[in-house]
């Protein structure tokens, strides 16, 4: 684990005491980078299979009684990474598993950046326009949106790091873009078979042409109808699905 995963004394301050408190919208403490490499850590360890405390910080070379571990754990679960249904034991998302993924993981970390409330409140604020030239300016504007005063310089450096690891700095530090995806890399689904007596109709069951790629790709990952769908698997598809839509179409222009 390299120096940027340590948690400062300011965070740990934070964590446990009233200055996060007193925040009332969600941001991590550590930027996006630190939150793929515990997804990283746990799929090349367990694959998509759980992993408990003692491992998970064996495997990023910590402890579990450092705060620093926590603060990352924190941090990947706020970008929607990893999840805990017991106590005490992580798995990758679906998310998470994007982004493990080359192929995948520059959609998937565009989406997670979406994740963060803080992230999403600005860039829906600033979208098609520039952020505030000047820190002070722009922690501000974080503060007015929910972030406790004497955490906003740590709230700003971990948004602006945040957004350069998921691509949204491509195209200059004054102005959130979300990142350009090519395709998506789902494998097609096999074409069925030709109904006796003729075909004719929209060729057999394909998918419309006119539907994007991107959107293709998550229809593939629907589970058969009739089957078992964890709510919160469910809530998830739900998400991708509308950060997707971010992603393909644009807004109507105002006036």
């Amino acid at each position: 684990m390299n120096g940027e995963n340590v948690a400062s004394a300011e965070e740990v301050k934070a964590r446990s005491g009233d200055a996060r408190q007193r925040s009332t919208i969600g941001f991590p403490y550590m930027p996006l980078k630190d939150a793929v490499e515990l997804a990283e850590a746990i799929h090349g360890n367990v694959g998509l299979g759980e992993c408990d405390d003692d491992q998970l910080a064996a495997w990023s070379g910590q402890s579990t009684k450092s705060s620093g571990f926590r603060v990352q754990i924190s941090s990947a679960r706020q970008f929607g990474l990893i999840t805990s249904e017991a106590a005490g034991r992580y798995k990758l998302t679906d998310l998470g598993r994007m982004i493990v993924d080359p192929s995948q993981a520059r959609e998937a970390k565009a989406l997670a950046f979406l994740n963060v409330p803080l992230y999403k409140g600005i860039f829906e604020k600033y979208r098609g326009g520039v952020l505030p030239s000047q820190a002070a300016a722009l922690e501000r504007e974080m503060v007015g949106m929910g972030v406790s005063d004497k955490v906003k310089d740590r709230a700003r450096q971990t948004f602006e790091r945040s957004a350069e690891q998921a691509g949204y700095f491509e195209h200059g530090k004054n102005r959130l873009v979300m990142p350009a995806v090519s395709t998506v890399r789902e494998a097609p689904a096999p074409e069925p078979e030709e109904p006796k007596g003729g075909g004719g109709g929209n060729g057999g069951g394909r998918q419309p042409s006119g539907v994007d790629p991107i959107i293709q790709g998550l229809l593939v990952r629907l589970p058969p109808s009739g089957s078992v769908w964890a709510e919160a698997e469910r809530n998830l598809w739900l998400e991708l699905l509308k950060g997707s839509f971010q992603l393909i179409y644009k807004d109507k222009d105002p006036g």
